[in-house]
C-alpha cells in the first residue's frame, strides 16, 4: 500500500499527543540526532506525516533564520493542527532542555568558585574551542565550495577583525551573495516539492505577532529584561544554519556589548548547550539565568525562538515561491558563507583565551581529532575530555 495512504488524518491527532511526542524528544534528542528522532517518531512510528512532507518541512526550516530543528518542530505542529499544534509541539520540545539548563545554570553559578568546579570548566573551555572549530569545518564544506563563497567568507573575516559589527557584516554578506551568486547554476535548480497553498495565513500571523508584542510589553518594567528580549529576538531573526552559527552574534551581544557574561562563562554556556538535549542555542537559557534568574532564563529562551514562529507561519504557504527565488537563495548563500569567516574569528579569540598551557592545548587537539575522525558523539567527547583533564591536573 502507498505510504501516503497510511498517514493519519490530522483531525484524529490531539494537541496532547503532539505535546507528549515532542516532550519525549526534548529529553532524548541531542544535536543532529534530533532529525533522526523526529523522523522515526513522526513519520515511521506515528504516521502523522509522509516522508515527503517531513523533508519539505526540513527544507523550509533550513531556508529561514533561526534554530533549524525548532523551526521544523513548529512546522510539524502547524501542519498537523494549525497554530495550537505549533504551540504544543514547541512547548513540548523546549520544556525538557529548558529546565535541565536552568538546573545546570543554578549549579554552575552557585559553585563556580570551588576549585574542583573551576578546573572542570577550564577543561570545558578547551573542548568548546574544538567543538566550534569542528562546526566551522562542517559548515565550510557546504557553504564555501567555490571561489565566490570563499571570497565572501574572507571579506567577513577581515571586516570582523577591524570592525566587529556583525549585523553590518551580515547585511554586506547578503548583498555580496546577491551580486556574486545570483547566476550560480546551483541556485537555479527547481524545487522538488510542490505545495497546494500559495498564500500567507494572515490571521495566524496577526495572532502570533500580537502574542509576541504582548510578551515584549510584559518585559518593559525591567530594562534588563526588555534589553534581553530585543537582543535574543534579533539574533533569532537574523541567523541561519545550526546553533553554532549564532555564537558570533551571541558572544558580541552578551560578552562584548552588554557584559552579561565574561568569556569564561560564555564558553561554559556553549558547552552546557552541547551537553544538554535540544538545540545548542538553549545556551540562551544559561545567559538569561545569569542576568535575572528564572525569569531572565524564560525571556531569553522565548525571545530567541519567537522569530521561528513568525517565519514558519509566513513562509508555510509560499515556500515554493521563495525557494525558487534566485535573489533569496543567493542572499542566503552569502550569509552562510559569512558565518564561516565569523565563526573562524570566534575560534581564534576563544583559543587565545582558553588554550593557555600544554594541557589545554593537548585536550583541544585530542577533542578535535575525536570529533573530526571518529563517530564519537559530542557529549561523550565533552564528558571524556573533561574527565581526562581532571586526571591530568591532579596527577601532574
Amino acid at each position: 500500500m502507498n505510504n501516503e495512504n497510511l498517514i493519519k488524518n490530522s483531525k484524529s491527532i490531539t494537541l496532547w499527543q503532539i505535546f507528549i511526542s515532542f516532550f519525549k524528544m526534548g529529553f532524548t534528542a541531542f544535536g543532529p540526532a534530533m532529525m533522526v528522532e523526529a523522523k522515526k517518531n513522526i513519520v515511521k512510528k506515528s504516521n502523522w506525516l509522509s516522508e515527503r512532507e517531513f523533508l519539505e518541512g526540513l527544507a523550509l526550516a533550513q531556508l529561514i533564520p533561526g534554530a533549524t530543528f525548532v523551526s521544523l518542530t513548529i512546522y510539524i505542529g502547524y501542519k498537523l493542527k494549525g497554530l495550537l499544534g505549533a504551540i504544543a509541539s514547541f512547548i513540548g520540545f523546549i520544556l525538557p532542555p529548558f529546565f535541565i539548563m536552568v538546573i545546570l545554570s543554578w549549579v554552575y553559578f552557585k559553585y563556580q568558585t570551588l576549585t574542583f568546579v573551576s578546573i572542570i570548566f577550564k577543561g570545558l573551555g578547551a573542548i568548546v574551542v574544538a567543538l566550534i572549530l569542528n562546526a566551522v569545518f562542517d559548515l565550510a564544506k557546504t557553504a564555501t565550495n567555490n571561489i565566490r563563497t570563499i571570497t565572501i567568507a574572507l571579506i567577513s573575516f577581515i571586516i570582523s577583525i577591524f570592525y566587529n559589527n556583525i549585523f553590518l557584516i551580515l547585511f554586506i554578506s547578503a548583498l555580496l551573495g546577491i551580486i556574486l551568486l545570483r547566476n550560480n547554476s546551483d541556485l537555479e535548480k527547481a524545487n522538488n516539492f510542490v505545495k497546494s497553498k500559495t498564500e500567507v495565513n494572515w490571521v495566524d500571523f496577526i495572532i502570533i505577532s500580537g502574542l509576541i508584542l504582548l510578551f515584549f510589553l510584559s518585559t518593559v518594567f525591567s530594562k534588563e529584561l526588555s534589553s534581553m528580549f530585543e537582543v535574543f529576538f534579533k539574533i533569532g531573526a537574523l541567523v541561519f544554519g545550526n546553533g553554532f552559527t549564532m555564537l558570533p552574534l551571541i558572544q558580541q551581544e552578551v560578552v562584548n556589548i552588554h557584559h552579561w557574561l565574561n568569556i569564561d562563562q560564555f564558553m561554559v554556556g556553549v558547552a552546557l548547550g552541547q551537553m544538554t538535549p535540544g538545540p545548542i542555542v538553549i545556551t540562551a537559557t544559561f545567559i538569561g539565568y545569569k542576568v535575572m534568574g528564572l525569569l531572565g532564563a524564560l525571556v531569553a529562551t522565548l525571545a530567541i525562538f519567537a522569530p521561528s514562529f513568525l517565519l514558519v507561519v509566513v513562509t508555510f504557504g509560499i515556500y515554493t515561491k521563495i525557494k525558487t527565488n534566485k535573489y533569496v537563495n543567493s542572499a542566503l548563500e552569502g550569509l552562510l558563507s559569512s558565518f564561516v569567516g565569523l565563526m573562524t574569528l570566534v575560534v581564534i579569540n576563544s583559543g587565545r583565551h582558553s588554550l593557555i598551557d600544554f594541557y589545554t592545548v593537548a585536550l583541544f587537539i585530542l577533542s578535535f581529532l575525536a570529533l573530526r575522525f571518529t563517530k564519537l558523539d559530542a557529549k561523550w567527547v565533552i564528558l571524556c575530555g573533561t574527565g581526562l583533564y581532571l586526571i591530568l591536573y591532579y596527577v601532574f
